[in-house]
């Protein structure tokens, strides 16, 4: 749906000028990123103002807000649906350099690099991590080249990014032997790493999913839901 939306919308102005932004935006918070798992695994300290970014992605958020507000005063017959949506993805956006910050702060307190841990499930955190690094690509690709097979790939990435978390956590009551430093630094990271993913699952849905279940795994069929009392 949403992608007949940015089709269309390539070719008009302030619409046009709010999804260059936006991919302006995903550019800036994917690169924030990379420069903030460099420090947390490794311990290279960002050669940039990590607080900075996370104000100049604010920045974009509210000028995008602006230009959708204009556009849709200027055309009140126009695209709202549409609006909606990017609107999500820029809040979606925002979201995820927050968390990205969050994770930087976690660097900062650790105080060395967590590939140096004791923490005996590494191996698996760290692979977490990569699916988040990997997601950050194919997300980029989904919205800027409205790439489906990528946004598929992305919810996929999403499901065993959200099992794996849920299970390193939930191990995390048997080890009795790892120091609390560890236990904290591996609950920040993988919850954070899981907030991040979903943000960028929920971008990735506008390009595959009805307006209905854009942020959502959507399977077609609501006939399972309930009405909660």
């Amino acid at each position: 749906m949403f992608k007949n939306f940015m089709k269309a919308w390539r070719s008009k102005g302030l619409l046009n000028q709010a999804l260059a932004k936006t991919q302006h935006m995903i550019e800036t918070v994917a690169k924030t990123y990379s420069y903030v798992r460099e420090y947390l695994l490794h311990g290279t300290k960002p050669g940039v103002d990590v607080y900075g970014r996370d104000r100049y992605v604010n920045h974009l958020n509210r000028e995008i807000r602006r230009l959708i507000a204009e556009h849709l005063v200027v055309k009140p017959g126009g695209d709202p649906i549409a609006g909606l949506v990017l609107l999500n993805v820029n809040i979606d956006l925002e979201r995820g350099g927050d968390f990205t910050k969050n994770l930087f702060e976690v660097a900062e307190s650790y105080g060395s690099p967590i590939v140096k841990s004791d923490y005996p499930h590494l191996a698996e955190l760290l692979s977490i991590e990569e699916l988040v690094m990997e997601d950050f690509s194919l997300t980029q690709k989904a919205f800027m080249e409205l790439d489906s097979d990528a946004a598929h790939q992305v919810l996929d990435n999403h499901r065993k990014v959200s099992t794996q978390v849920n299970e390193l956590i939930g191990d995390l009551y048997d080890l009795a032997d790892l120091s609390v430093r560890d236990a904290v630094m591996v609950v920040l990271v993988s919850r954070y790493l899981k907030r991040i993913n979903a943000h960028l699952m929920n971008v990735a849905s506008t390009v595959i999913n009805p307006f209905d279940w854009v942020s959502y795994q959507f399977d077609g069929d609501a006939a399972d839901a309930v009405e909660l009392d």
